[in-house]
């Protein structure tokens, strides 16, 4: 009994230890945090281009950056106490940040986070999986390609954050039914990066893939008059999304190690779906429901009437139409991460607030100023490398379109250079970001918790590569040899 007791004192005593040296590891990046913040505000100024509110602009954040990665404090608050910071420090007008948090994006995530808790409640996700799993014979390797695949093709017309919800509802679907734990699972983590990745793969397959392709487009357009159509676009771009998705697929299974699904948990998981009865009424309705809301987002593409954001939201309101609805709203709103609605909601406003204060396209013509006098190919590799890192902390895509594409078509303009193979290779880079969970996409899959802040880049930097190794191989290739401008 005293042995016991001792035993039962010294793991007490190890867990307290922990846990104080858990307070001063937060304490330090917060600290270090601060320092950011104060050299931002007080040091000296780093560039005569560059003014005060601009310098701590991009010190606040990386002052952000250090506490979400080291998650020092919760992310959300994290996020809301940085972009109060930037109205405090005069970096933009408080009204200004403000009106930047909540676009539309966001209040279309208030009705997705309906369709996943729907979803989470309903049996449809379970049959759809015990289809995928009966057609691979339980092999998760290929379980989690048949996502990537789905997701990817899908994505070319729908929206990129709707199809991360809704593919993430999926897998939850499968991984309950492996006992996947959050943040411990190897499976739960490779498929919530497997998913939010090929769907951004799939974005950049056709023009009207992401709005991001648009900007490009259009800003391009009116820079040097090139124009992309929709087959030349999805020419240049099958072959190396091809190859990049099936590397990506390879890099994560063997990165991330997803543990197997064993014959027990395979035999368990379709005899439970076997044995399900029939979906009843409401369960079909609210299929039904999702299933419009999906055409109607494809649709969206022709018919700009169908906003995705109203789709969402009145979509949101028929899933709680009384003698329908199959969730209530303490589910709802309990099972909704608001969490990162918030976060994601902060992350807007420090984007406006840089832009507002001008550090943004300070750090770009700094960047980019350097490759005056380099060949079309080196210009061509740099502004990949350059945009593939400033993406992650830069989770505005359409923003950043809209800040790099004129400087940089005038630089390959400066060059030679062709212009077709920049457009695209600029509309890539604007729309992927394998690093950090702070683009819409990877927050959404980022929601369900199956992988850390800090987790993310061990298979997003190899993705990273091979990403600029096949579509830098075939852009710098193809668009000449075909002649194109």
């Amino acid at each position: 009994m005293l042995r016991a007791h001792q035993v039962g004192e010294g793991r007490e005593n190890m867990a307290e230890k922990v846990s104080k040296n858990k307070v001063k590891f937060k304490w330090v990046w917060i600290a270090v945090a601060i320092v950011l913040i104060l050299v931002g505000q007080f040091g000296p100024l780093w560039s005569p281009d560059l003014s005060r509110e601009g310098q701590s602009a991009i010190m606040v954040l990386l002052a952000a950056v250090v506490m979400w990665a080291t998650e020092a404090l919760p992310l959300p608050i994290t996020s809301l106490v940085m972009v109060a910071l930037c109205g405090f420090l005069g970096v933009a007008a408080y009204n200004t940040i403000w009106a930047a948090t909540f676009t539309s994006s966001l209040w279309m995530f208030v009705g997705i986070f309906g369709f996943t808790t729907f979803l989470g409640v309903s049996t449809f996700p379970q049959r759809l999986i015990a289809m995928v799993v009966r057609m691979t014979k339980g092999n998760i390797n290929l379980v989690i390609l048949g996502f990537m695949v789905i997701s990817a093709i899908i994505s070319t017309v729908m929206s990129n954050i709707a199809l991360t919800a809704i593919m993430m509802g999926f897998a939850a679907s499968l991984l309950r039914a492996a006992g996947a734990e959050k943040g411990k699972s190897n499976m739960g983590r490779c498929l919530a990066l497997a998913i939010p990745f090929a769907v951004m793969f799939g974005g950049c397959l056709l023009p009207s893939g992401t709005p991001i392709n648009v900007v490009v487009l259009g800003l391009a357009e009116s820079a040097c008059g090139v124009t992309i159509t929709f087959a030349e676009w999805f020419g240049y771009t099958i072959i190396p999304v091809a190859l990049s998705l099936v590397a990506c697929w390879f890099i994560l299974i063997k990165v991330y190690k997803p543990e197997p699904l064993s014959d027990e948990t395979v035999k368990k998981f379709l005899d439970e779906v076997s044995a399900l009865p029939p979906m009843d009424f409401k369960e079909k309705f609210n299929i039904g429901v999702l299933v419009v809301a999906l055409v109607c987002w494809i649709a969206s593409s022709w018919l700009p009437i169908l906003n995705t954001t109203f789709v969402a939201l009145f979509a949101l309101g028929l899933l709680f139409l009384p003698g329908t609805s199959m969730i209530t709203t303490k589910q709802y709103r309990s099972e909704s991460p608001w969490d990162i609605l918030l976060m994601m909601a902060s992350i807007n406003g420090i984007v406006a607030a840089m832009s507002a204060a001008g550090s943004v396209a300070w750090i770009v013509n700094m960047l980019l100023g350097v490759t005056s006098g380099m060949s079309f190919f080196a210009l061509f590799m740099v502004i990949s490398v350059v945009l593939a890192i400033i993406h992650n902390f830069f989770p505005s895509g359409p923003g950043l379109a809209a800040l790099v594409t004129a400087p940089v078509i005038g630089l390959v303009g400066a060059v030679g250079g062709n212009y077709t193979a920049t457009i695209v290779m600029l509309a890539l880079w604007c729309a992927l970001c394998f690093l950090v969970p702070l683009d819409s996409v990877l927050l959404v899959s980022y929601a369900g918790g199956y992988y850390k802040f800090n987790e993310m880049w061990k298979g997003g930097l190899p993705v990273t590569i091979a990403t600029m190794v096949f579509f830098s191989a075939v852009l710098l290739i193809l668009p000449p040899m075909l002649g194109a401008a």
